[in-house]
C-alpha cells in the first residue's frame, strides 16, 4: 500500500499539470498562448515544485523529493531553453542539443517509472505516460513531420489528467477520511480480489 511518505504533495500534482498543459499548448500552433504567459507558468510551476521537493526533503519524504526537486529543475531549465530566447535572452538550442535534453529527460522518467511499480496505478499512469512524453519529443526534435509532437503533446495531455485526477482524489480522500475516489493502491487490489 502507498504510504504517507510515498504520496506527492497535492500542490506539487496541481503544477505538475498546469506547467505540461501550458508548456504542450506553447508547442501546438493554432493554440500558442502569449510567451509572457507560458514563461510566467513555466517559472511558477518550476518553482514550486523545486521548493516543494526541498520541503519534502526537509521533512524525511525522499520518494516525493527525488520527483519534484529534478521536475523543478527540468521547467526552469526549459525555461531558459524555450522561453527566454524568445524574450531575447539567450540563444535557442539546435534540434541536436534539444533531443540529448529531452532524452536524457526520459531516461530520468524512465527510471521512476520503474521504480513506481509497487506504487498505485494511477503513480505508474502518471510516470508512464510522462515518460512517453519526454521520448517522443526528443523524437520531435529531429524530424519535421510533427507526429512526434502530436503523440508526446496527447500523452502529455493525458499526463496532465491523470495528476489533476490525483489531486482531486487525495483531497476528496482525506477530507472524508475514507476512499471516495480510489488511486488504484495494490493492498486494495488485492483484497477486493481476495473477496472476490
Amino acid at each position: 500500500m502507498t504510504t504517507q511518505q510515498d504520496r506527492l504533495p497535492t500542490l506539487g500534482l496541481l503544477a505538475l499539470a498546469v506547467t505540461l498543459v501550458a508548456y504542450i499548448f506553447s508547442q501546438i500552433e493554432p493554440f500558442n498562448p502569449p510567451i509572457y504567459l507560458t514563461g510566467a507558468i513555466l517559472l511558477g510551476g518550476g518553482c514550486t515544485q523545486l521548493l516543494l521537493g526541498i520541503r519534502s526533503q526537509q521533512q524525511g519524504h525522499a520518494y516525493a523529493a527525488a520527483t519534484l526537486l529534478p521536475l523543478g529543475i527540468f521547467w526552469l531549465s526549459l525555461f531558459s531553453y524555450e522561453i527566454a530566447p524568445q524574450l531575447g535572452v539567450g540563444r535557442h538550442p539546435d534540434p541536436v542539443t534539444m533531443f540529448s535534453f529531452m532524452s536524457l529527460w526520459g531516461l530520468f522518467i524512465s527510471i521512476i517509472f520503474l521504480a513506481s511499480f509497487r506504487q498505485s496505478v494511477a503513480i505508474q499512469a502518471l510516470y508512464g505516460a510522462m515518460m512517453f512524453f519526454f521520448l517522443a519529443l526528443a523524437m520531435d526534435y529531429l524530424r519535421a513531420d510533427r507526429v512526434f509532437l502530436f503523440v508526446g503533446s496527447g500523452t502529455g495531455i493525458f499526463a496532465s489528467l491523470v495528476a489533476a485526477y490525483m489531486v482531486i482524489a487525495q483531497t476528496c480522500n482525506q477530507v472524508r477520511g475514507r476512499v471516495i475516489l480510489p488511486l488504484g493502491e495494490w493492498a486494495d487490489i488485492a483484497v477486493e480480489a481476495n473477496e472476490s
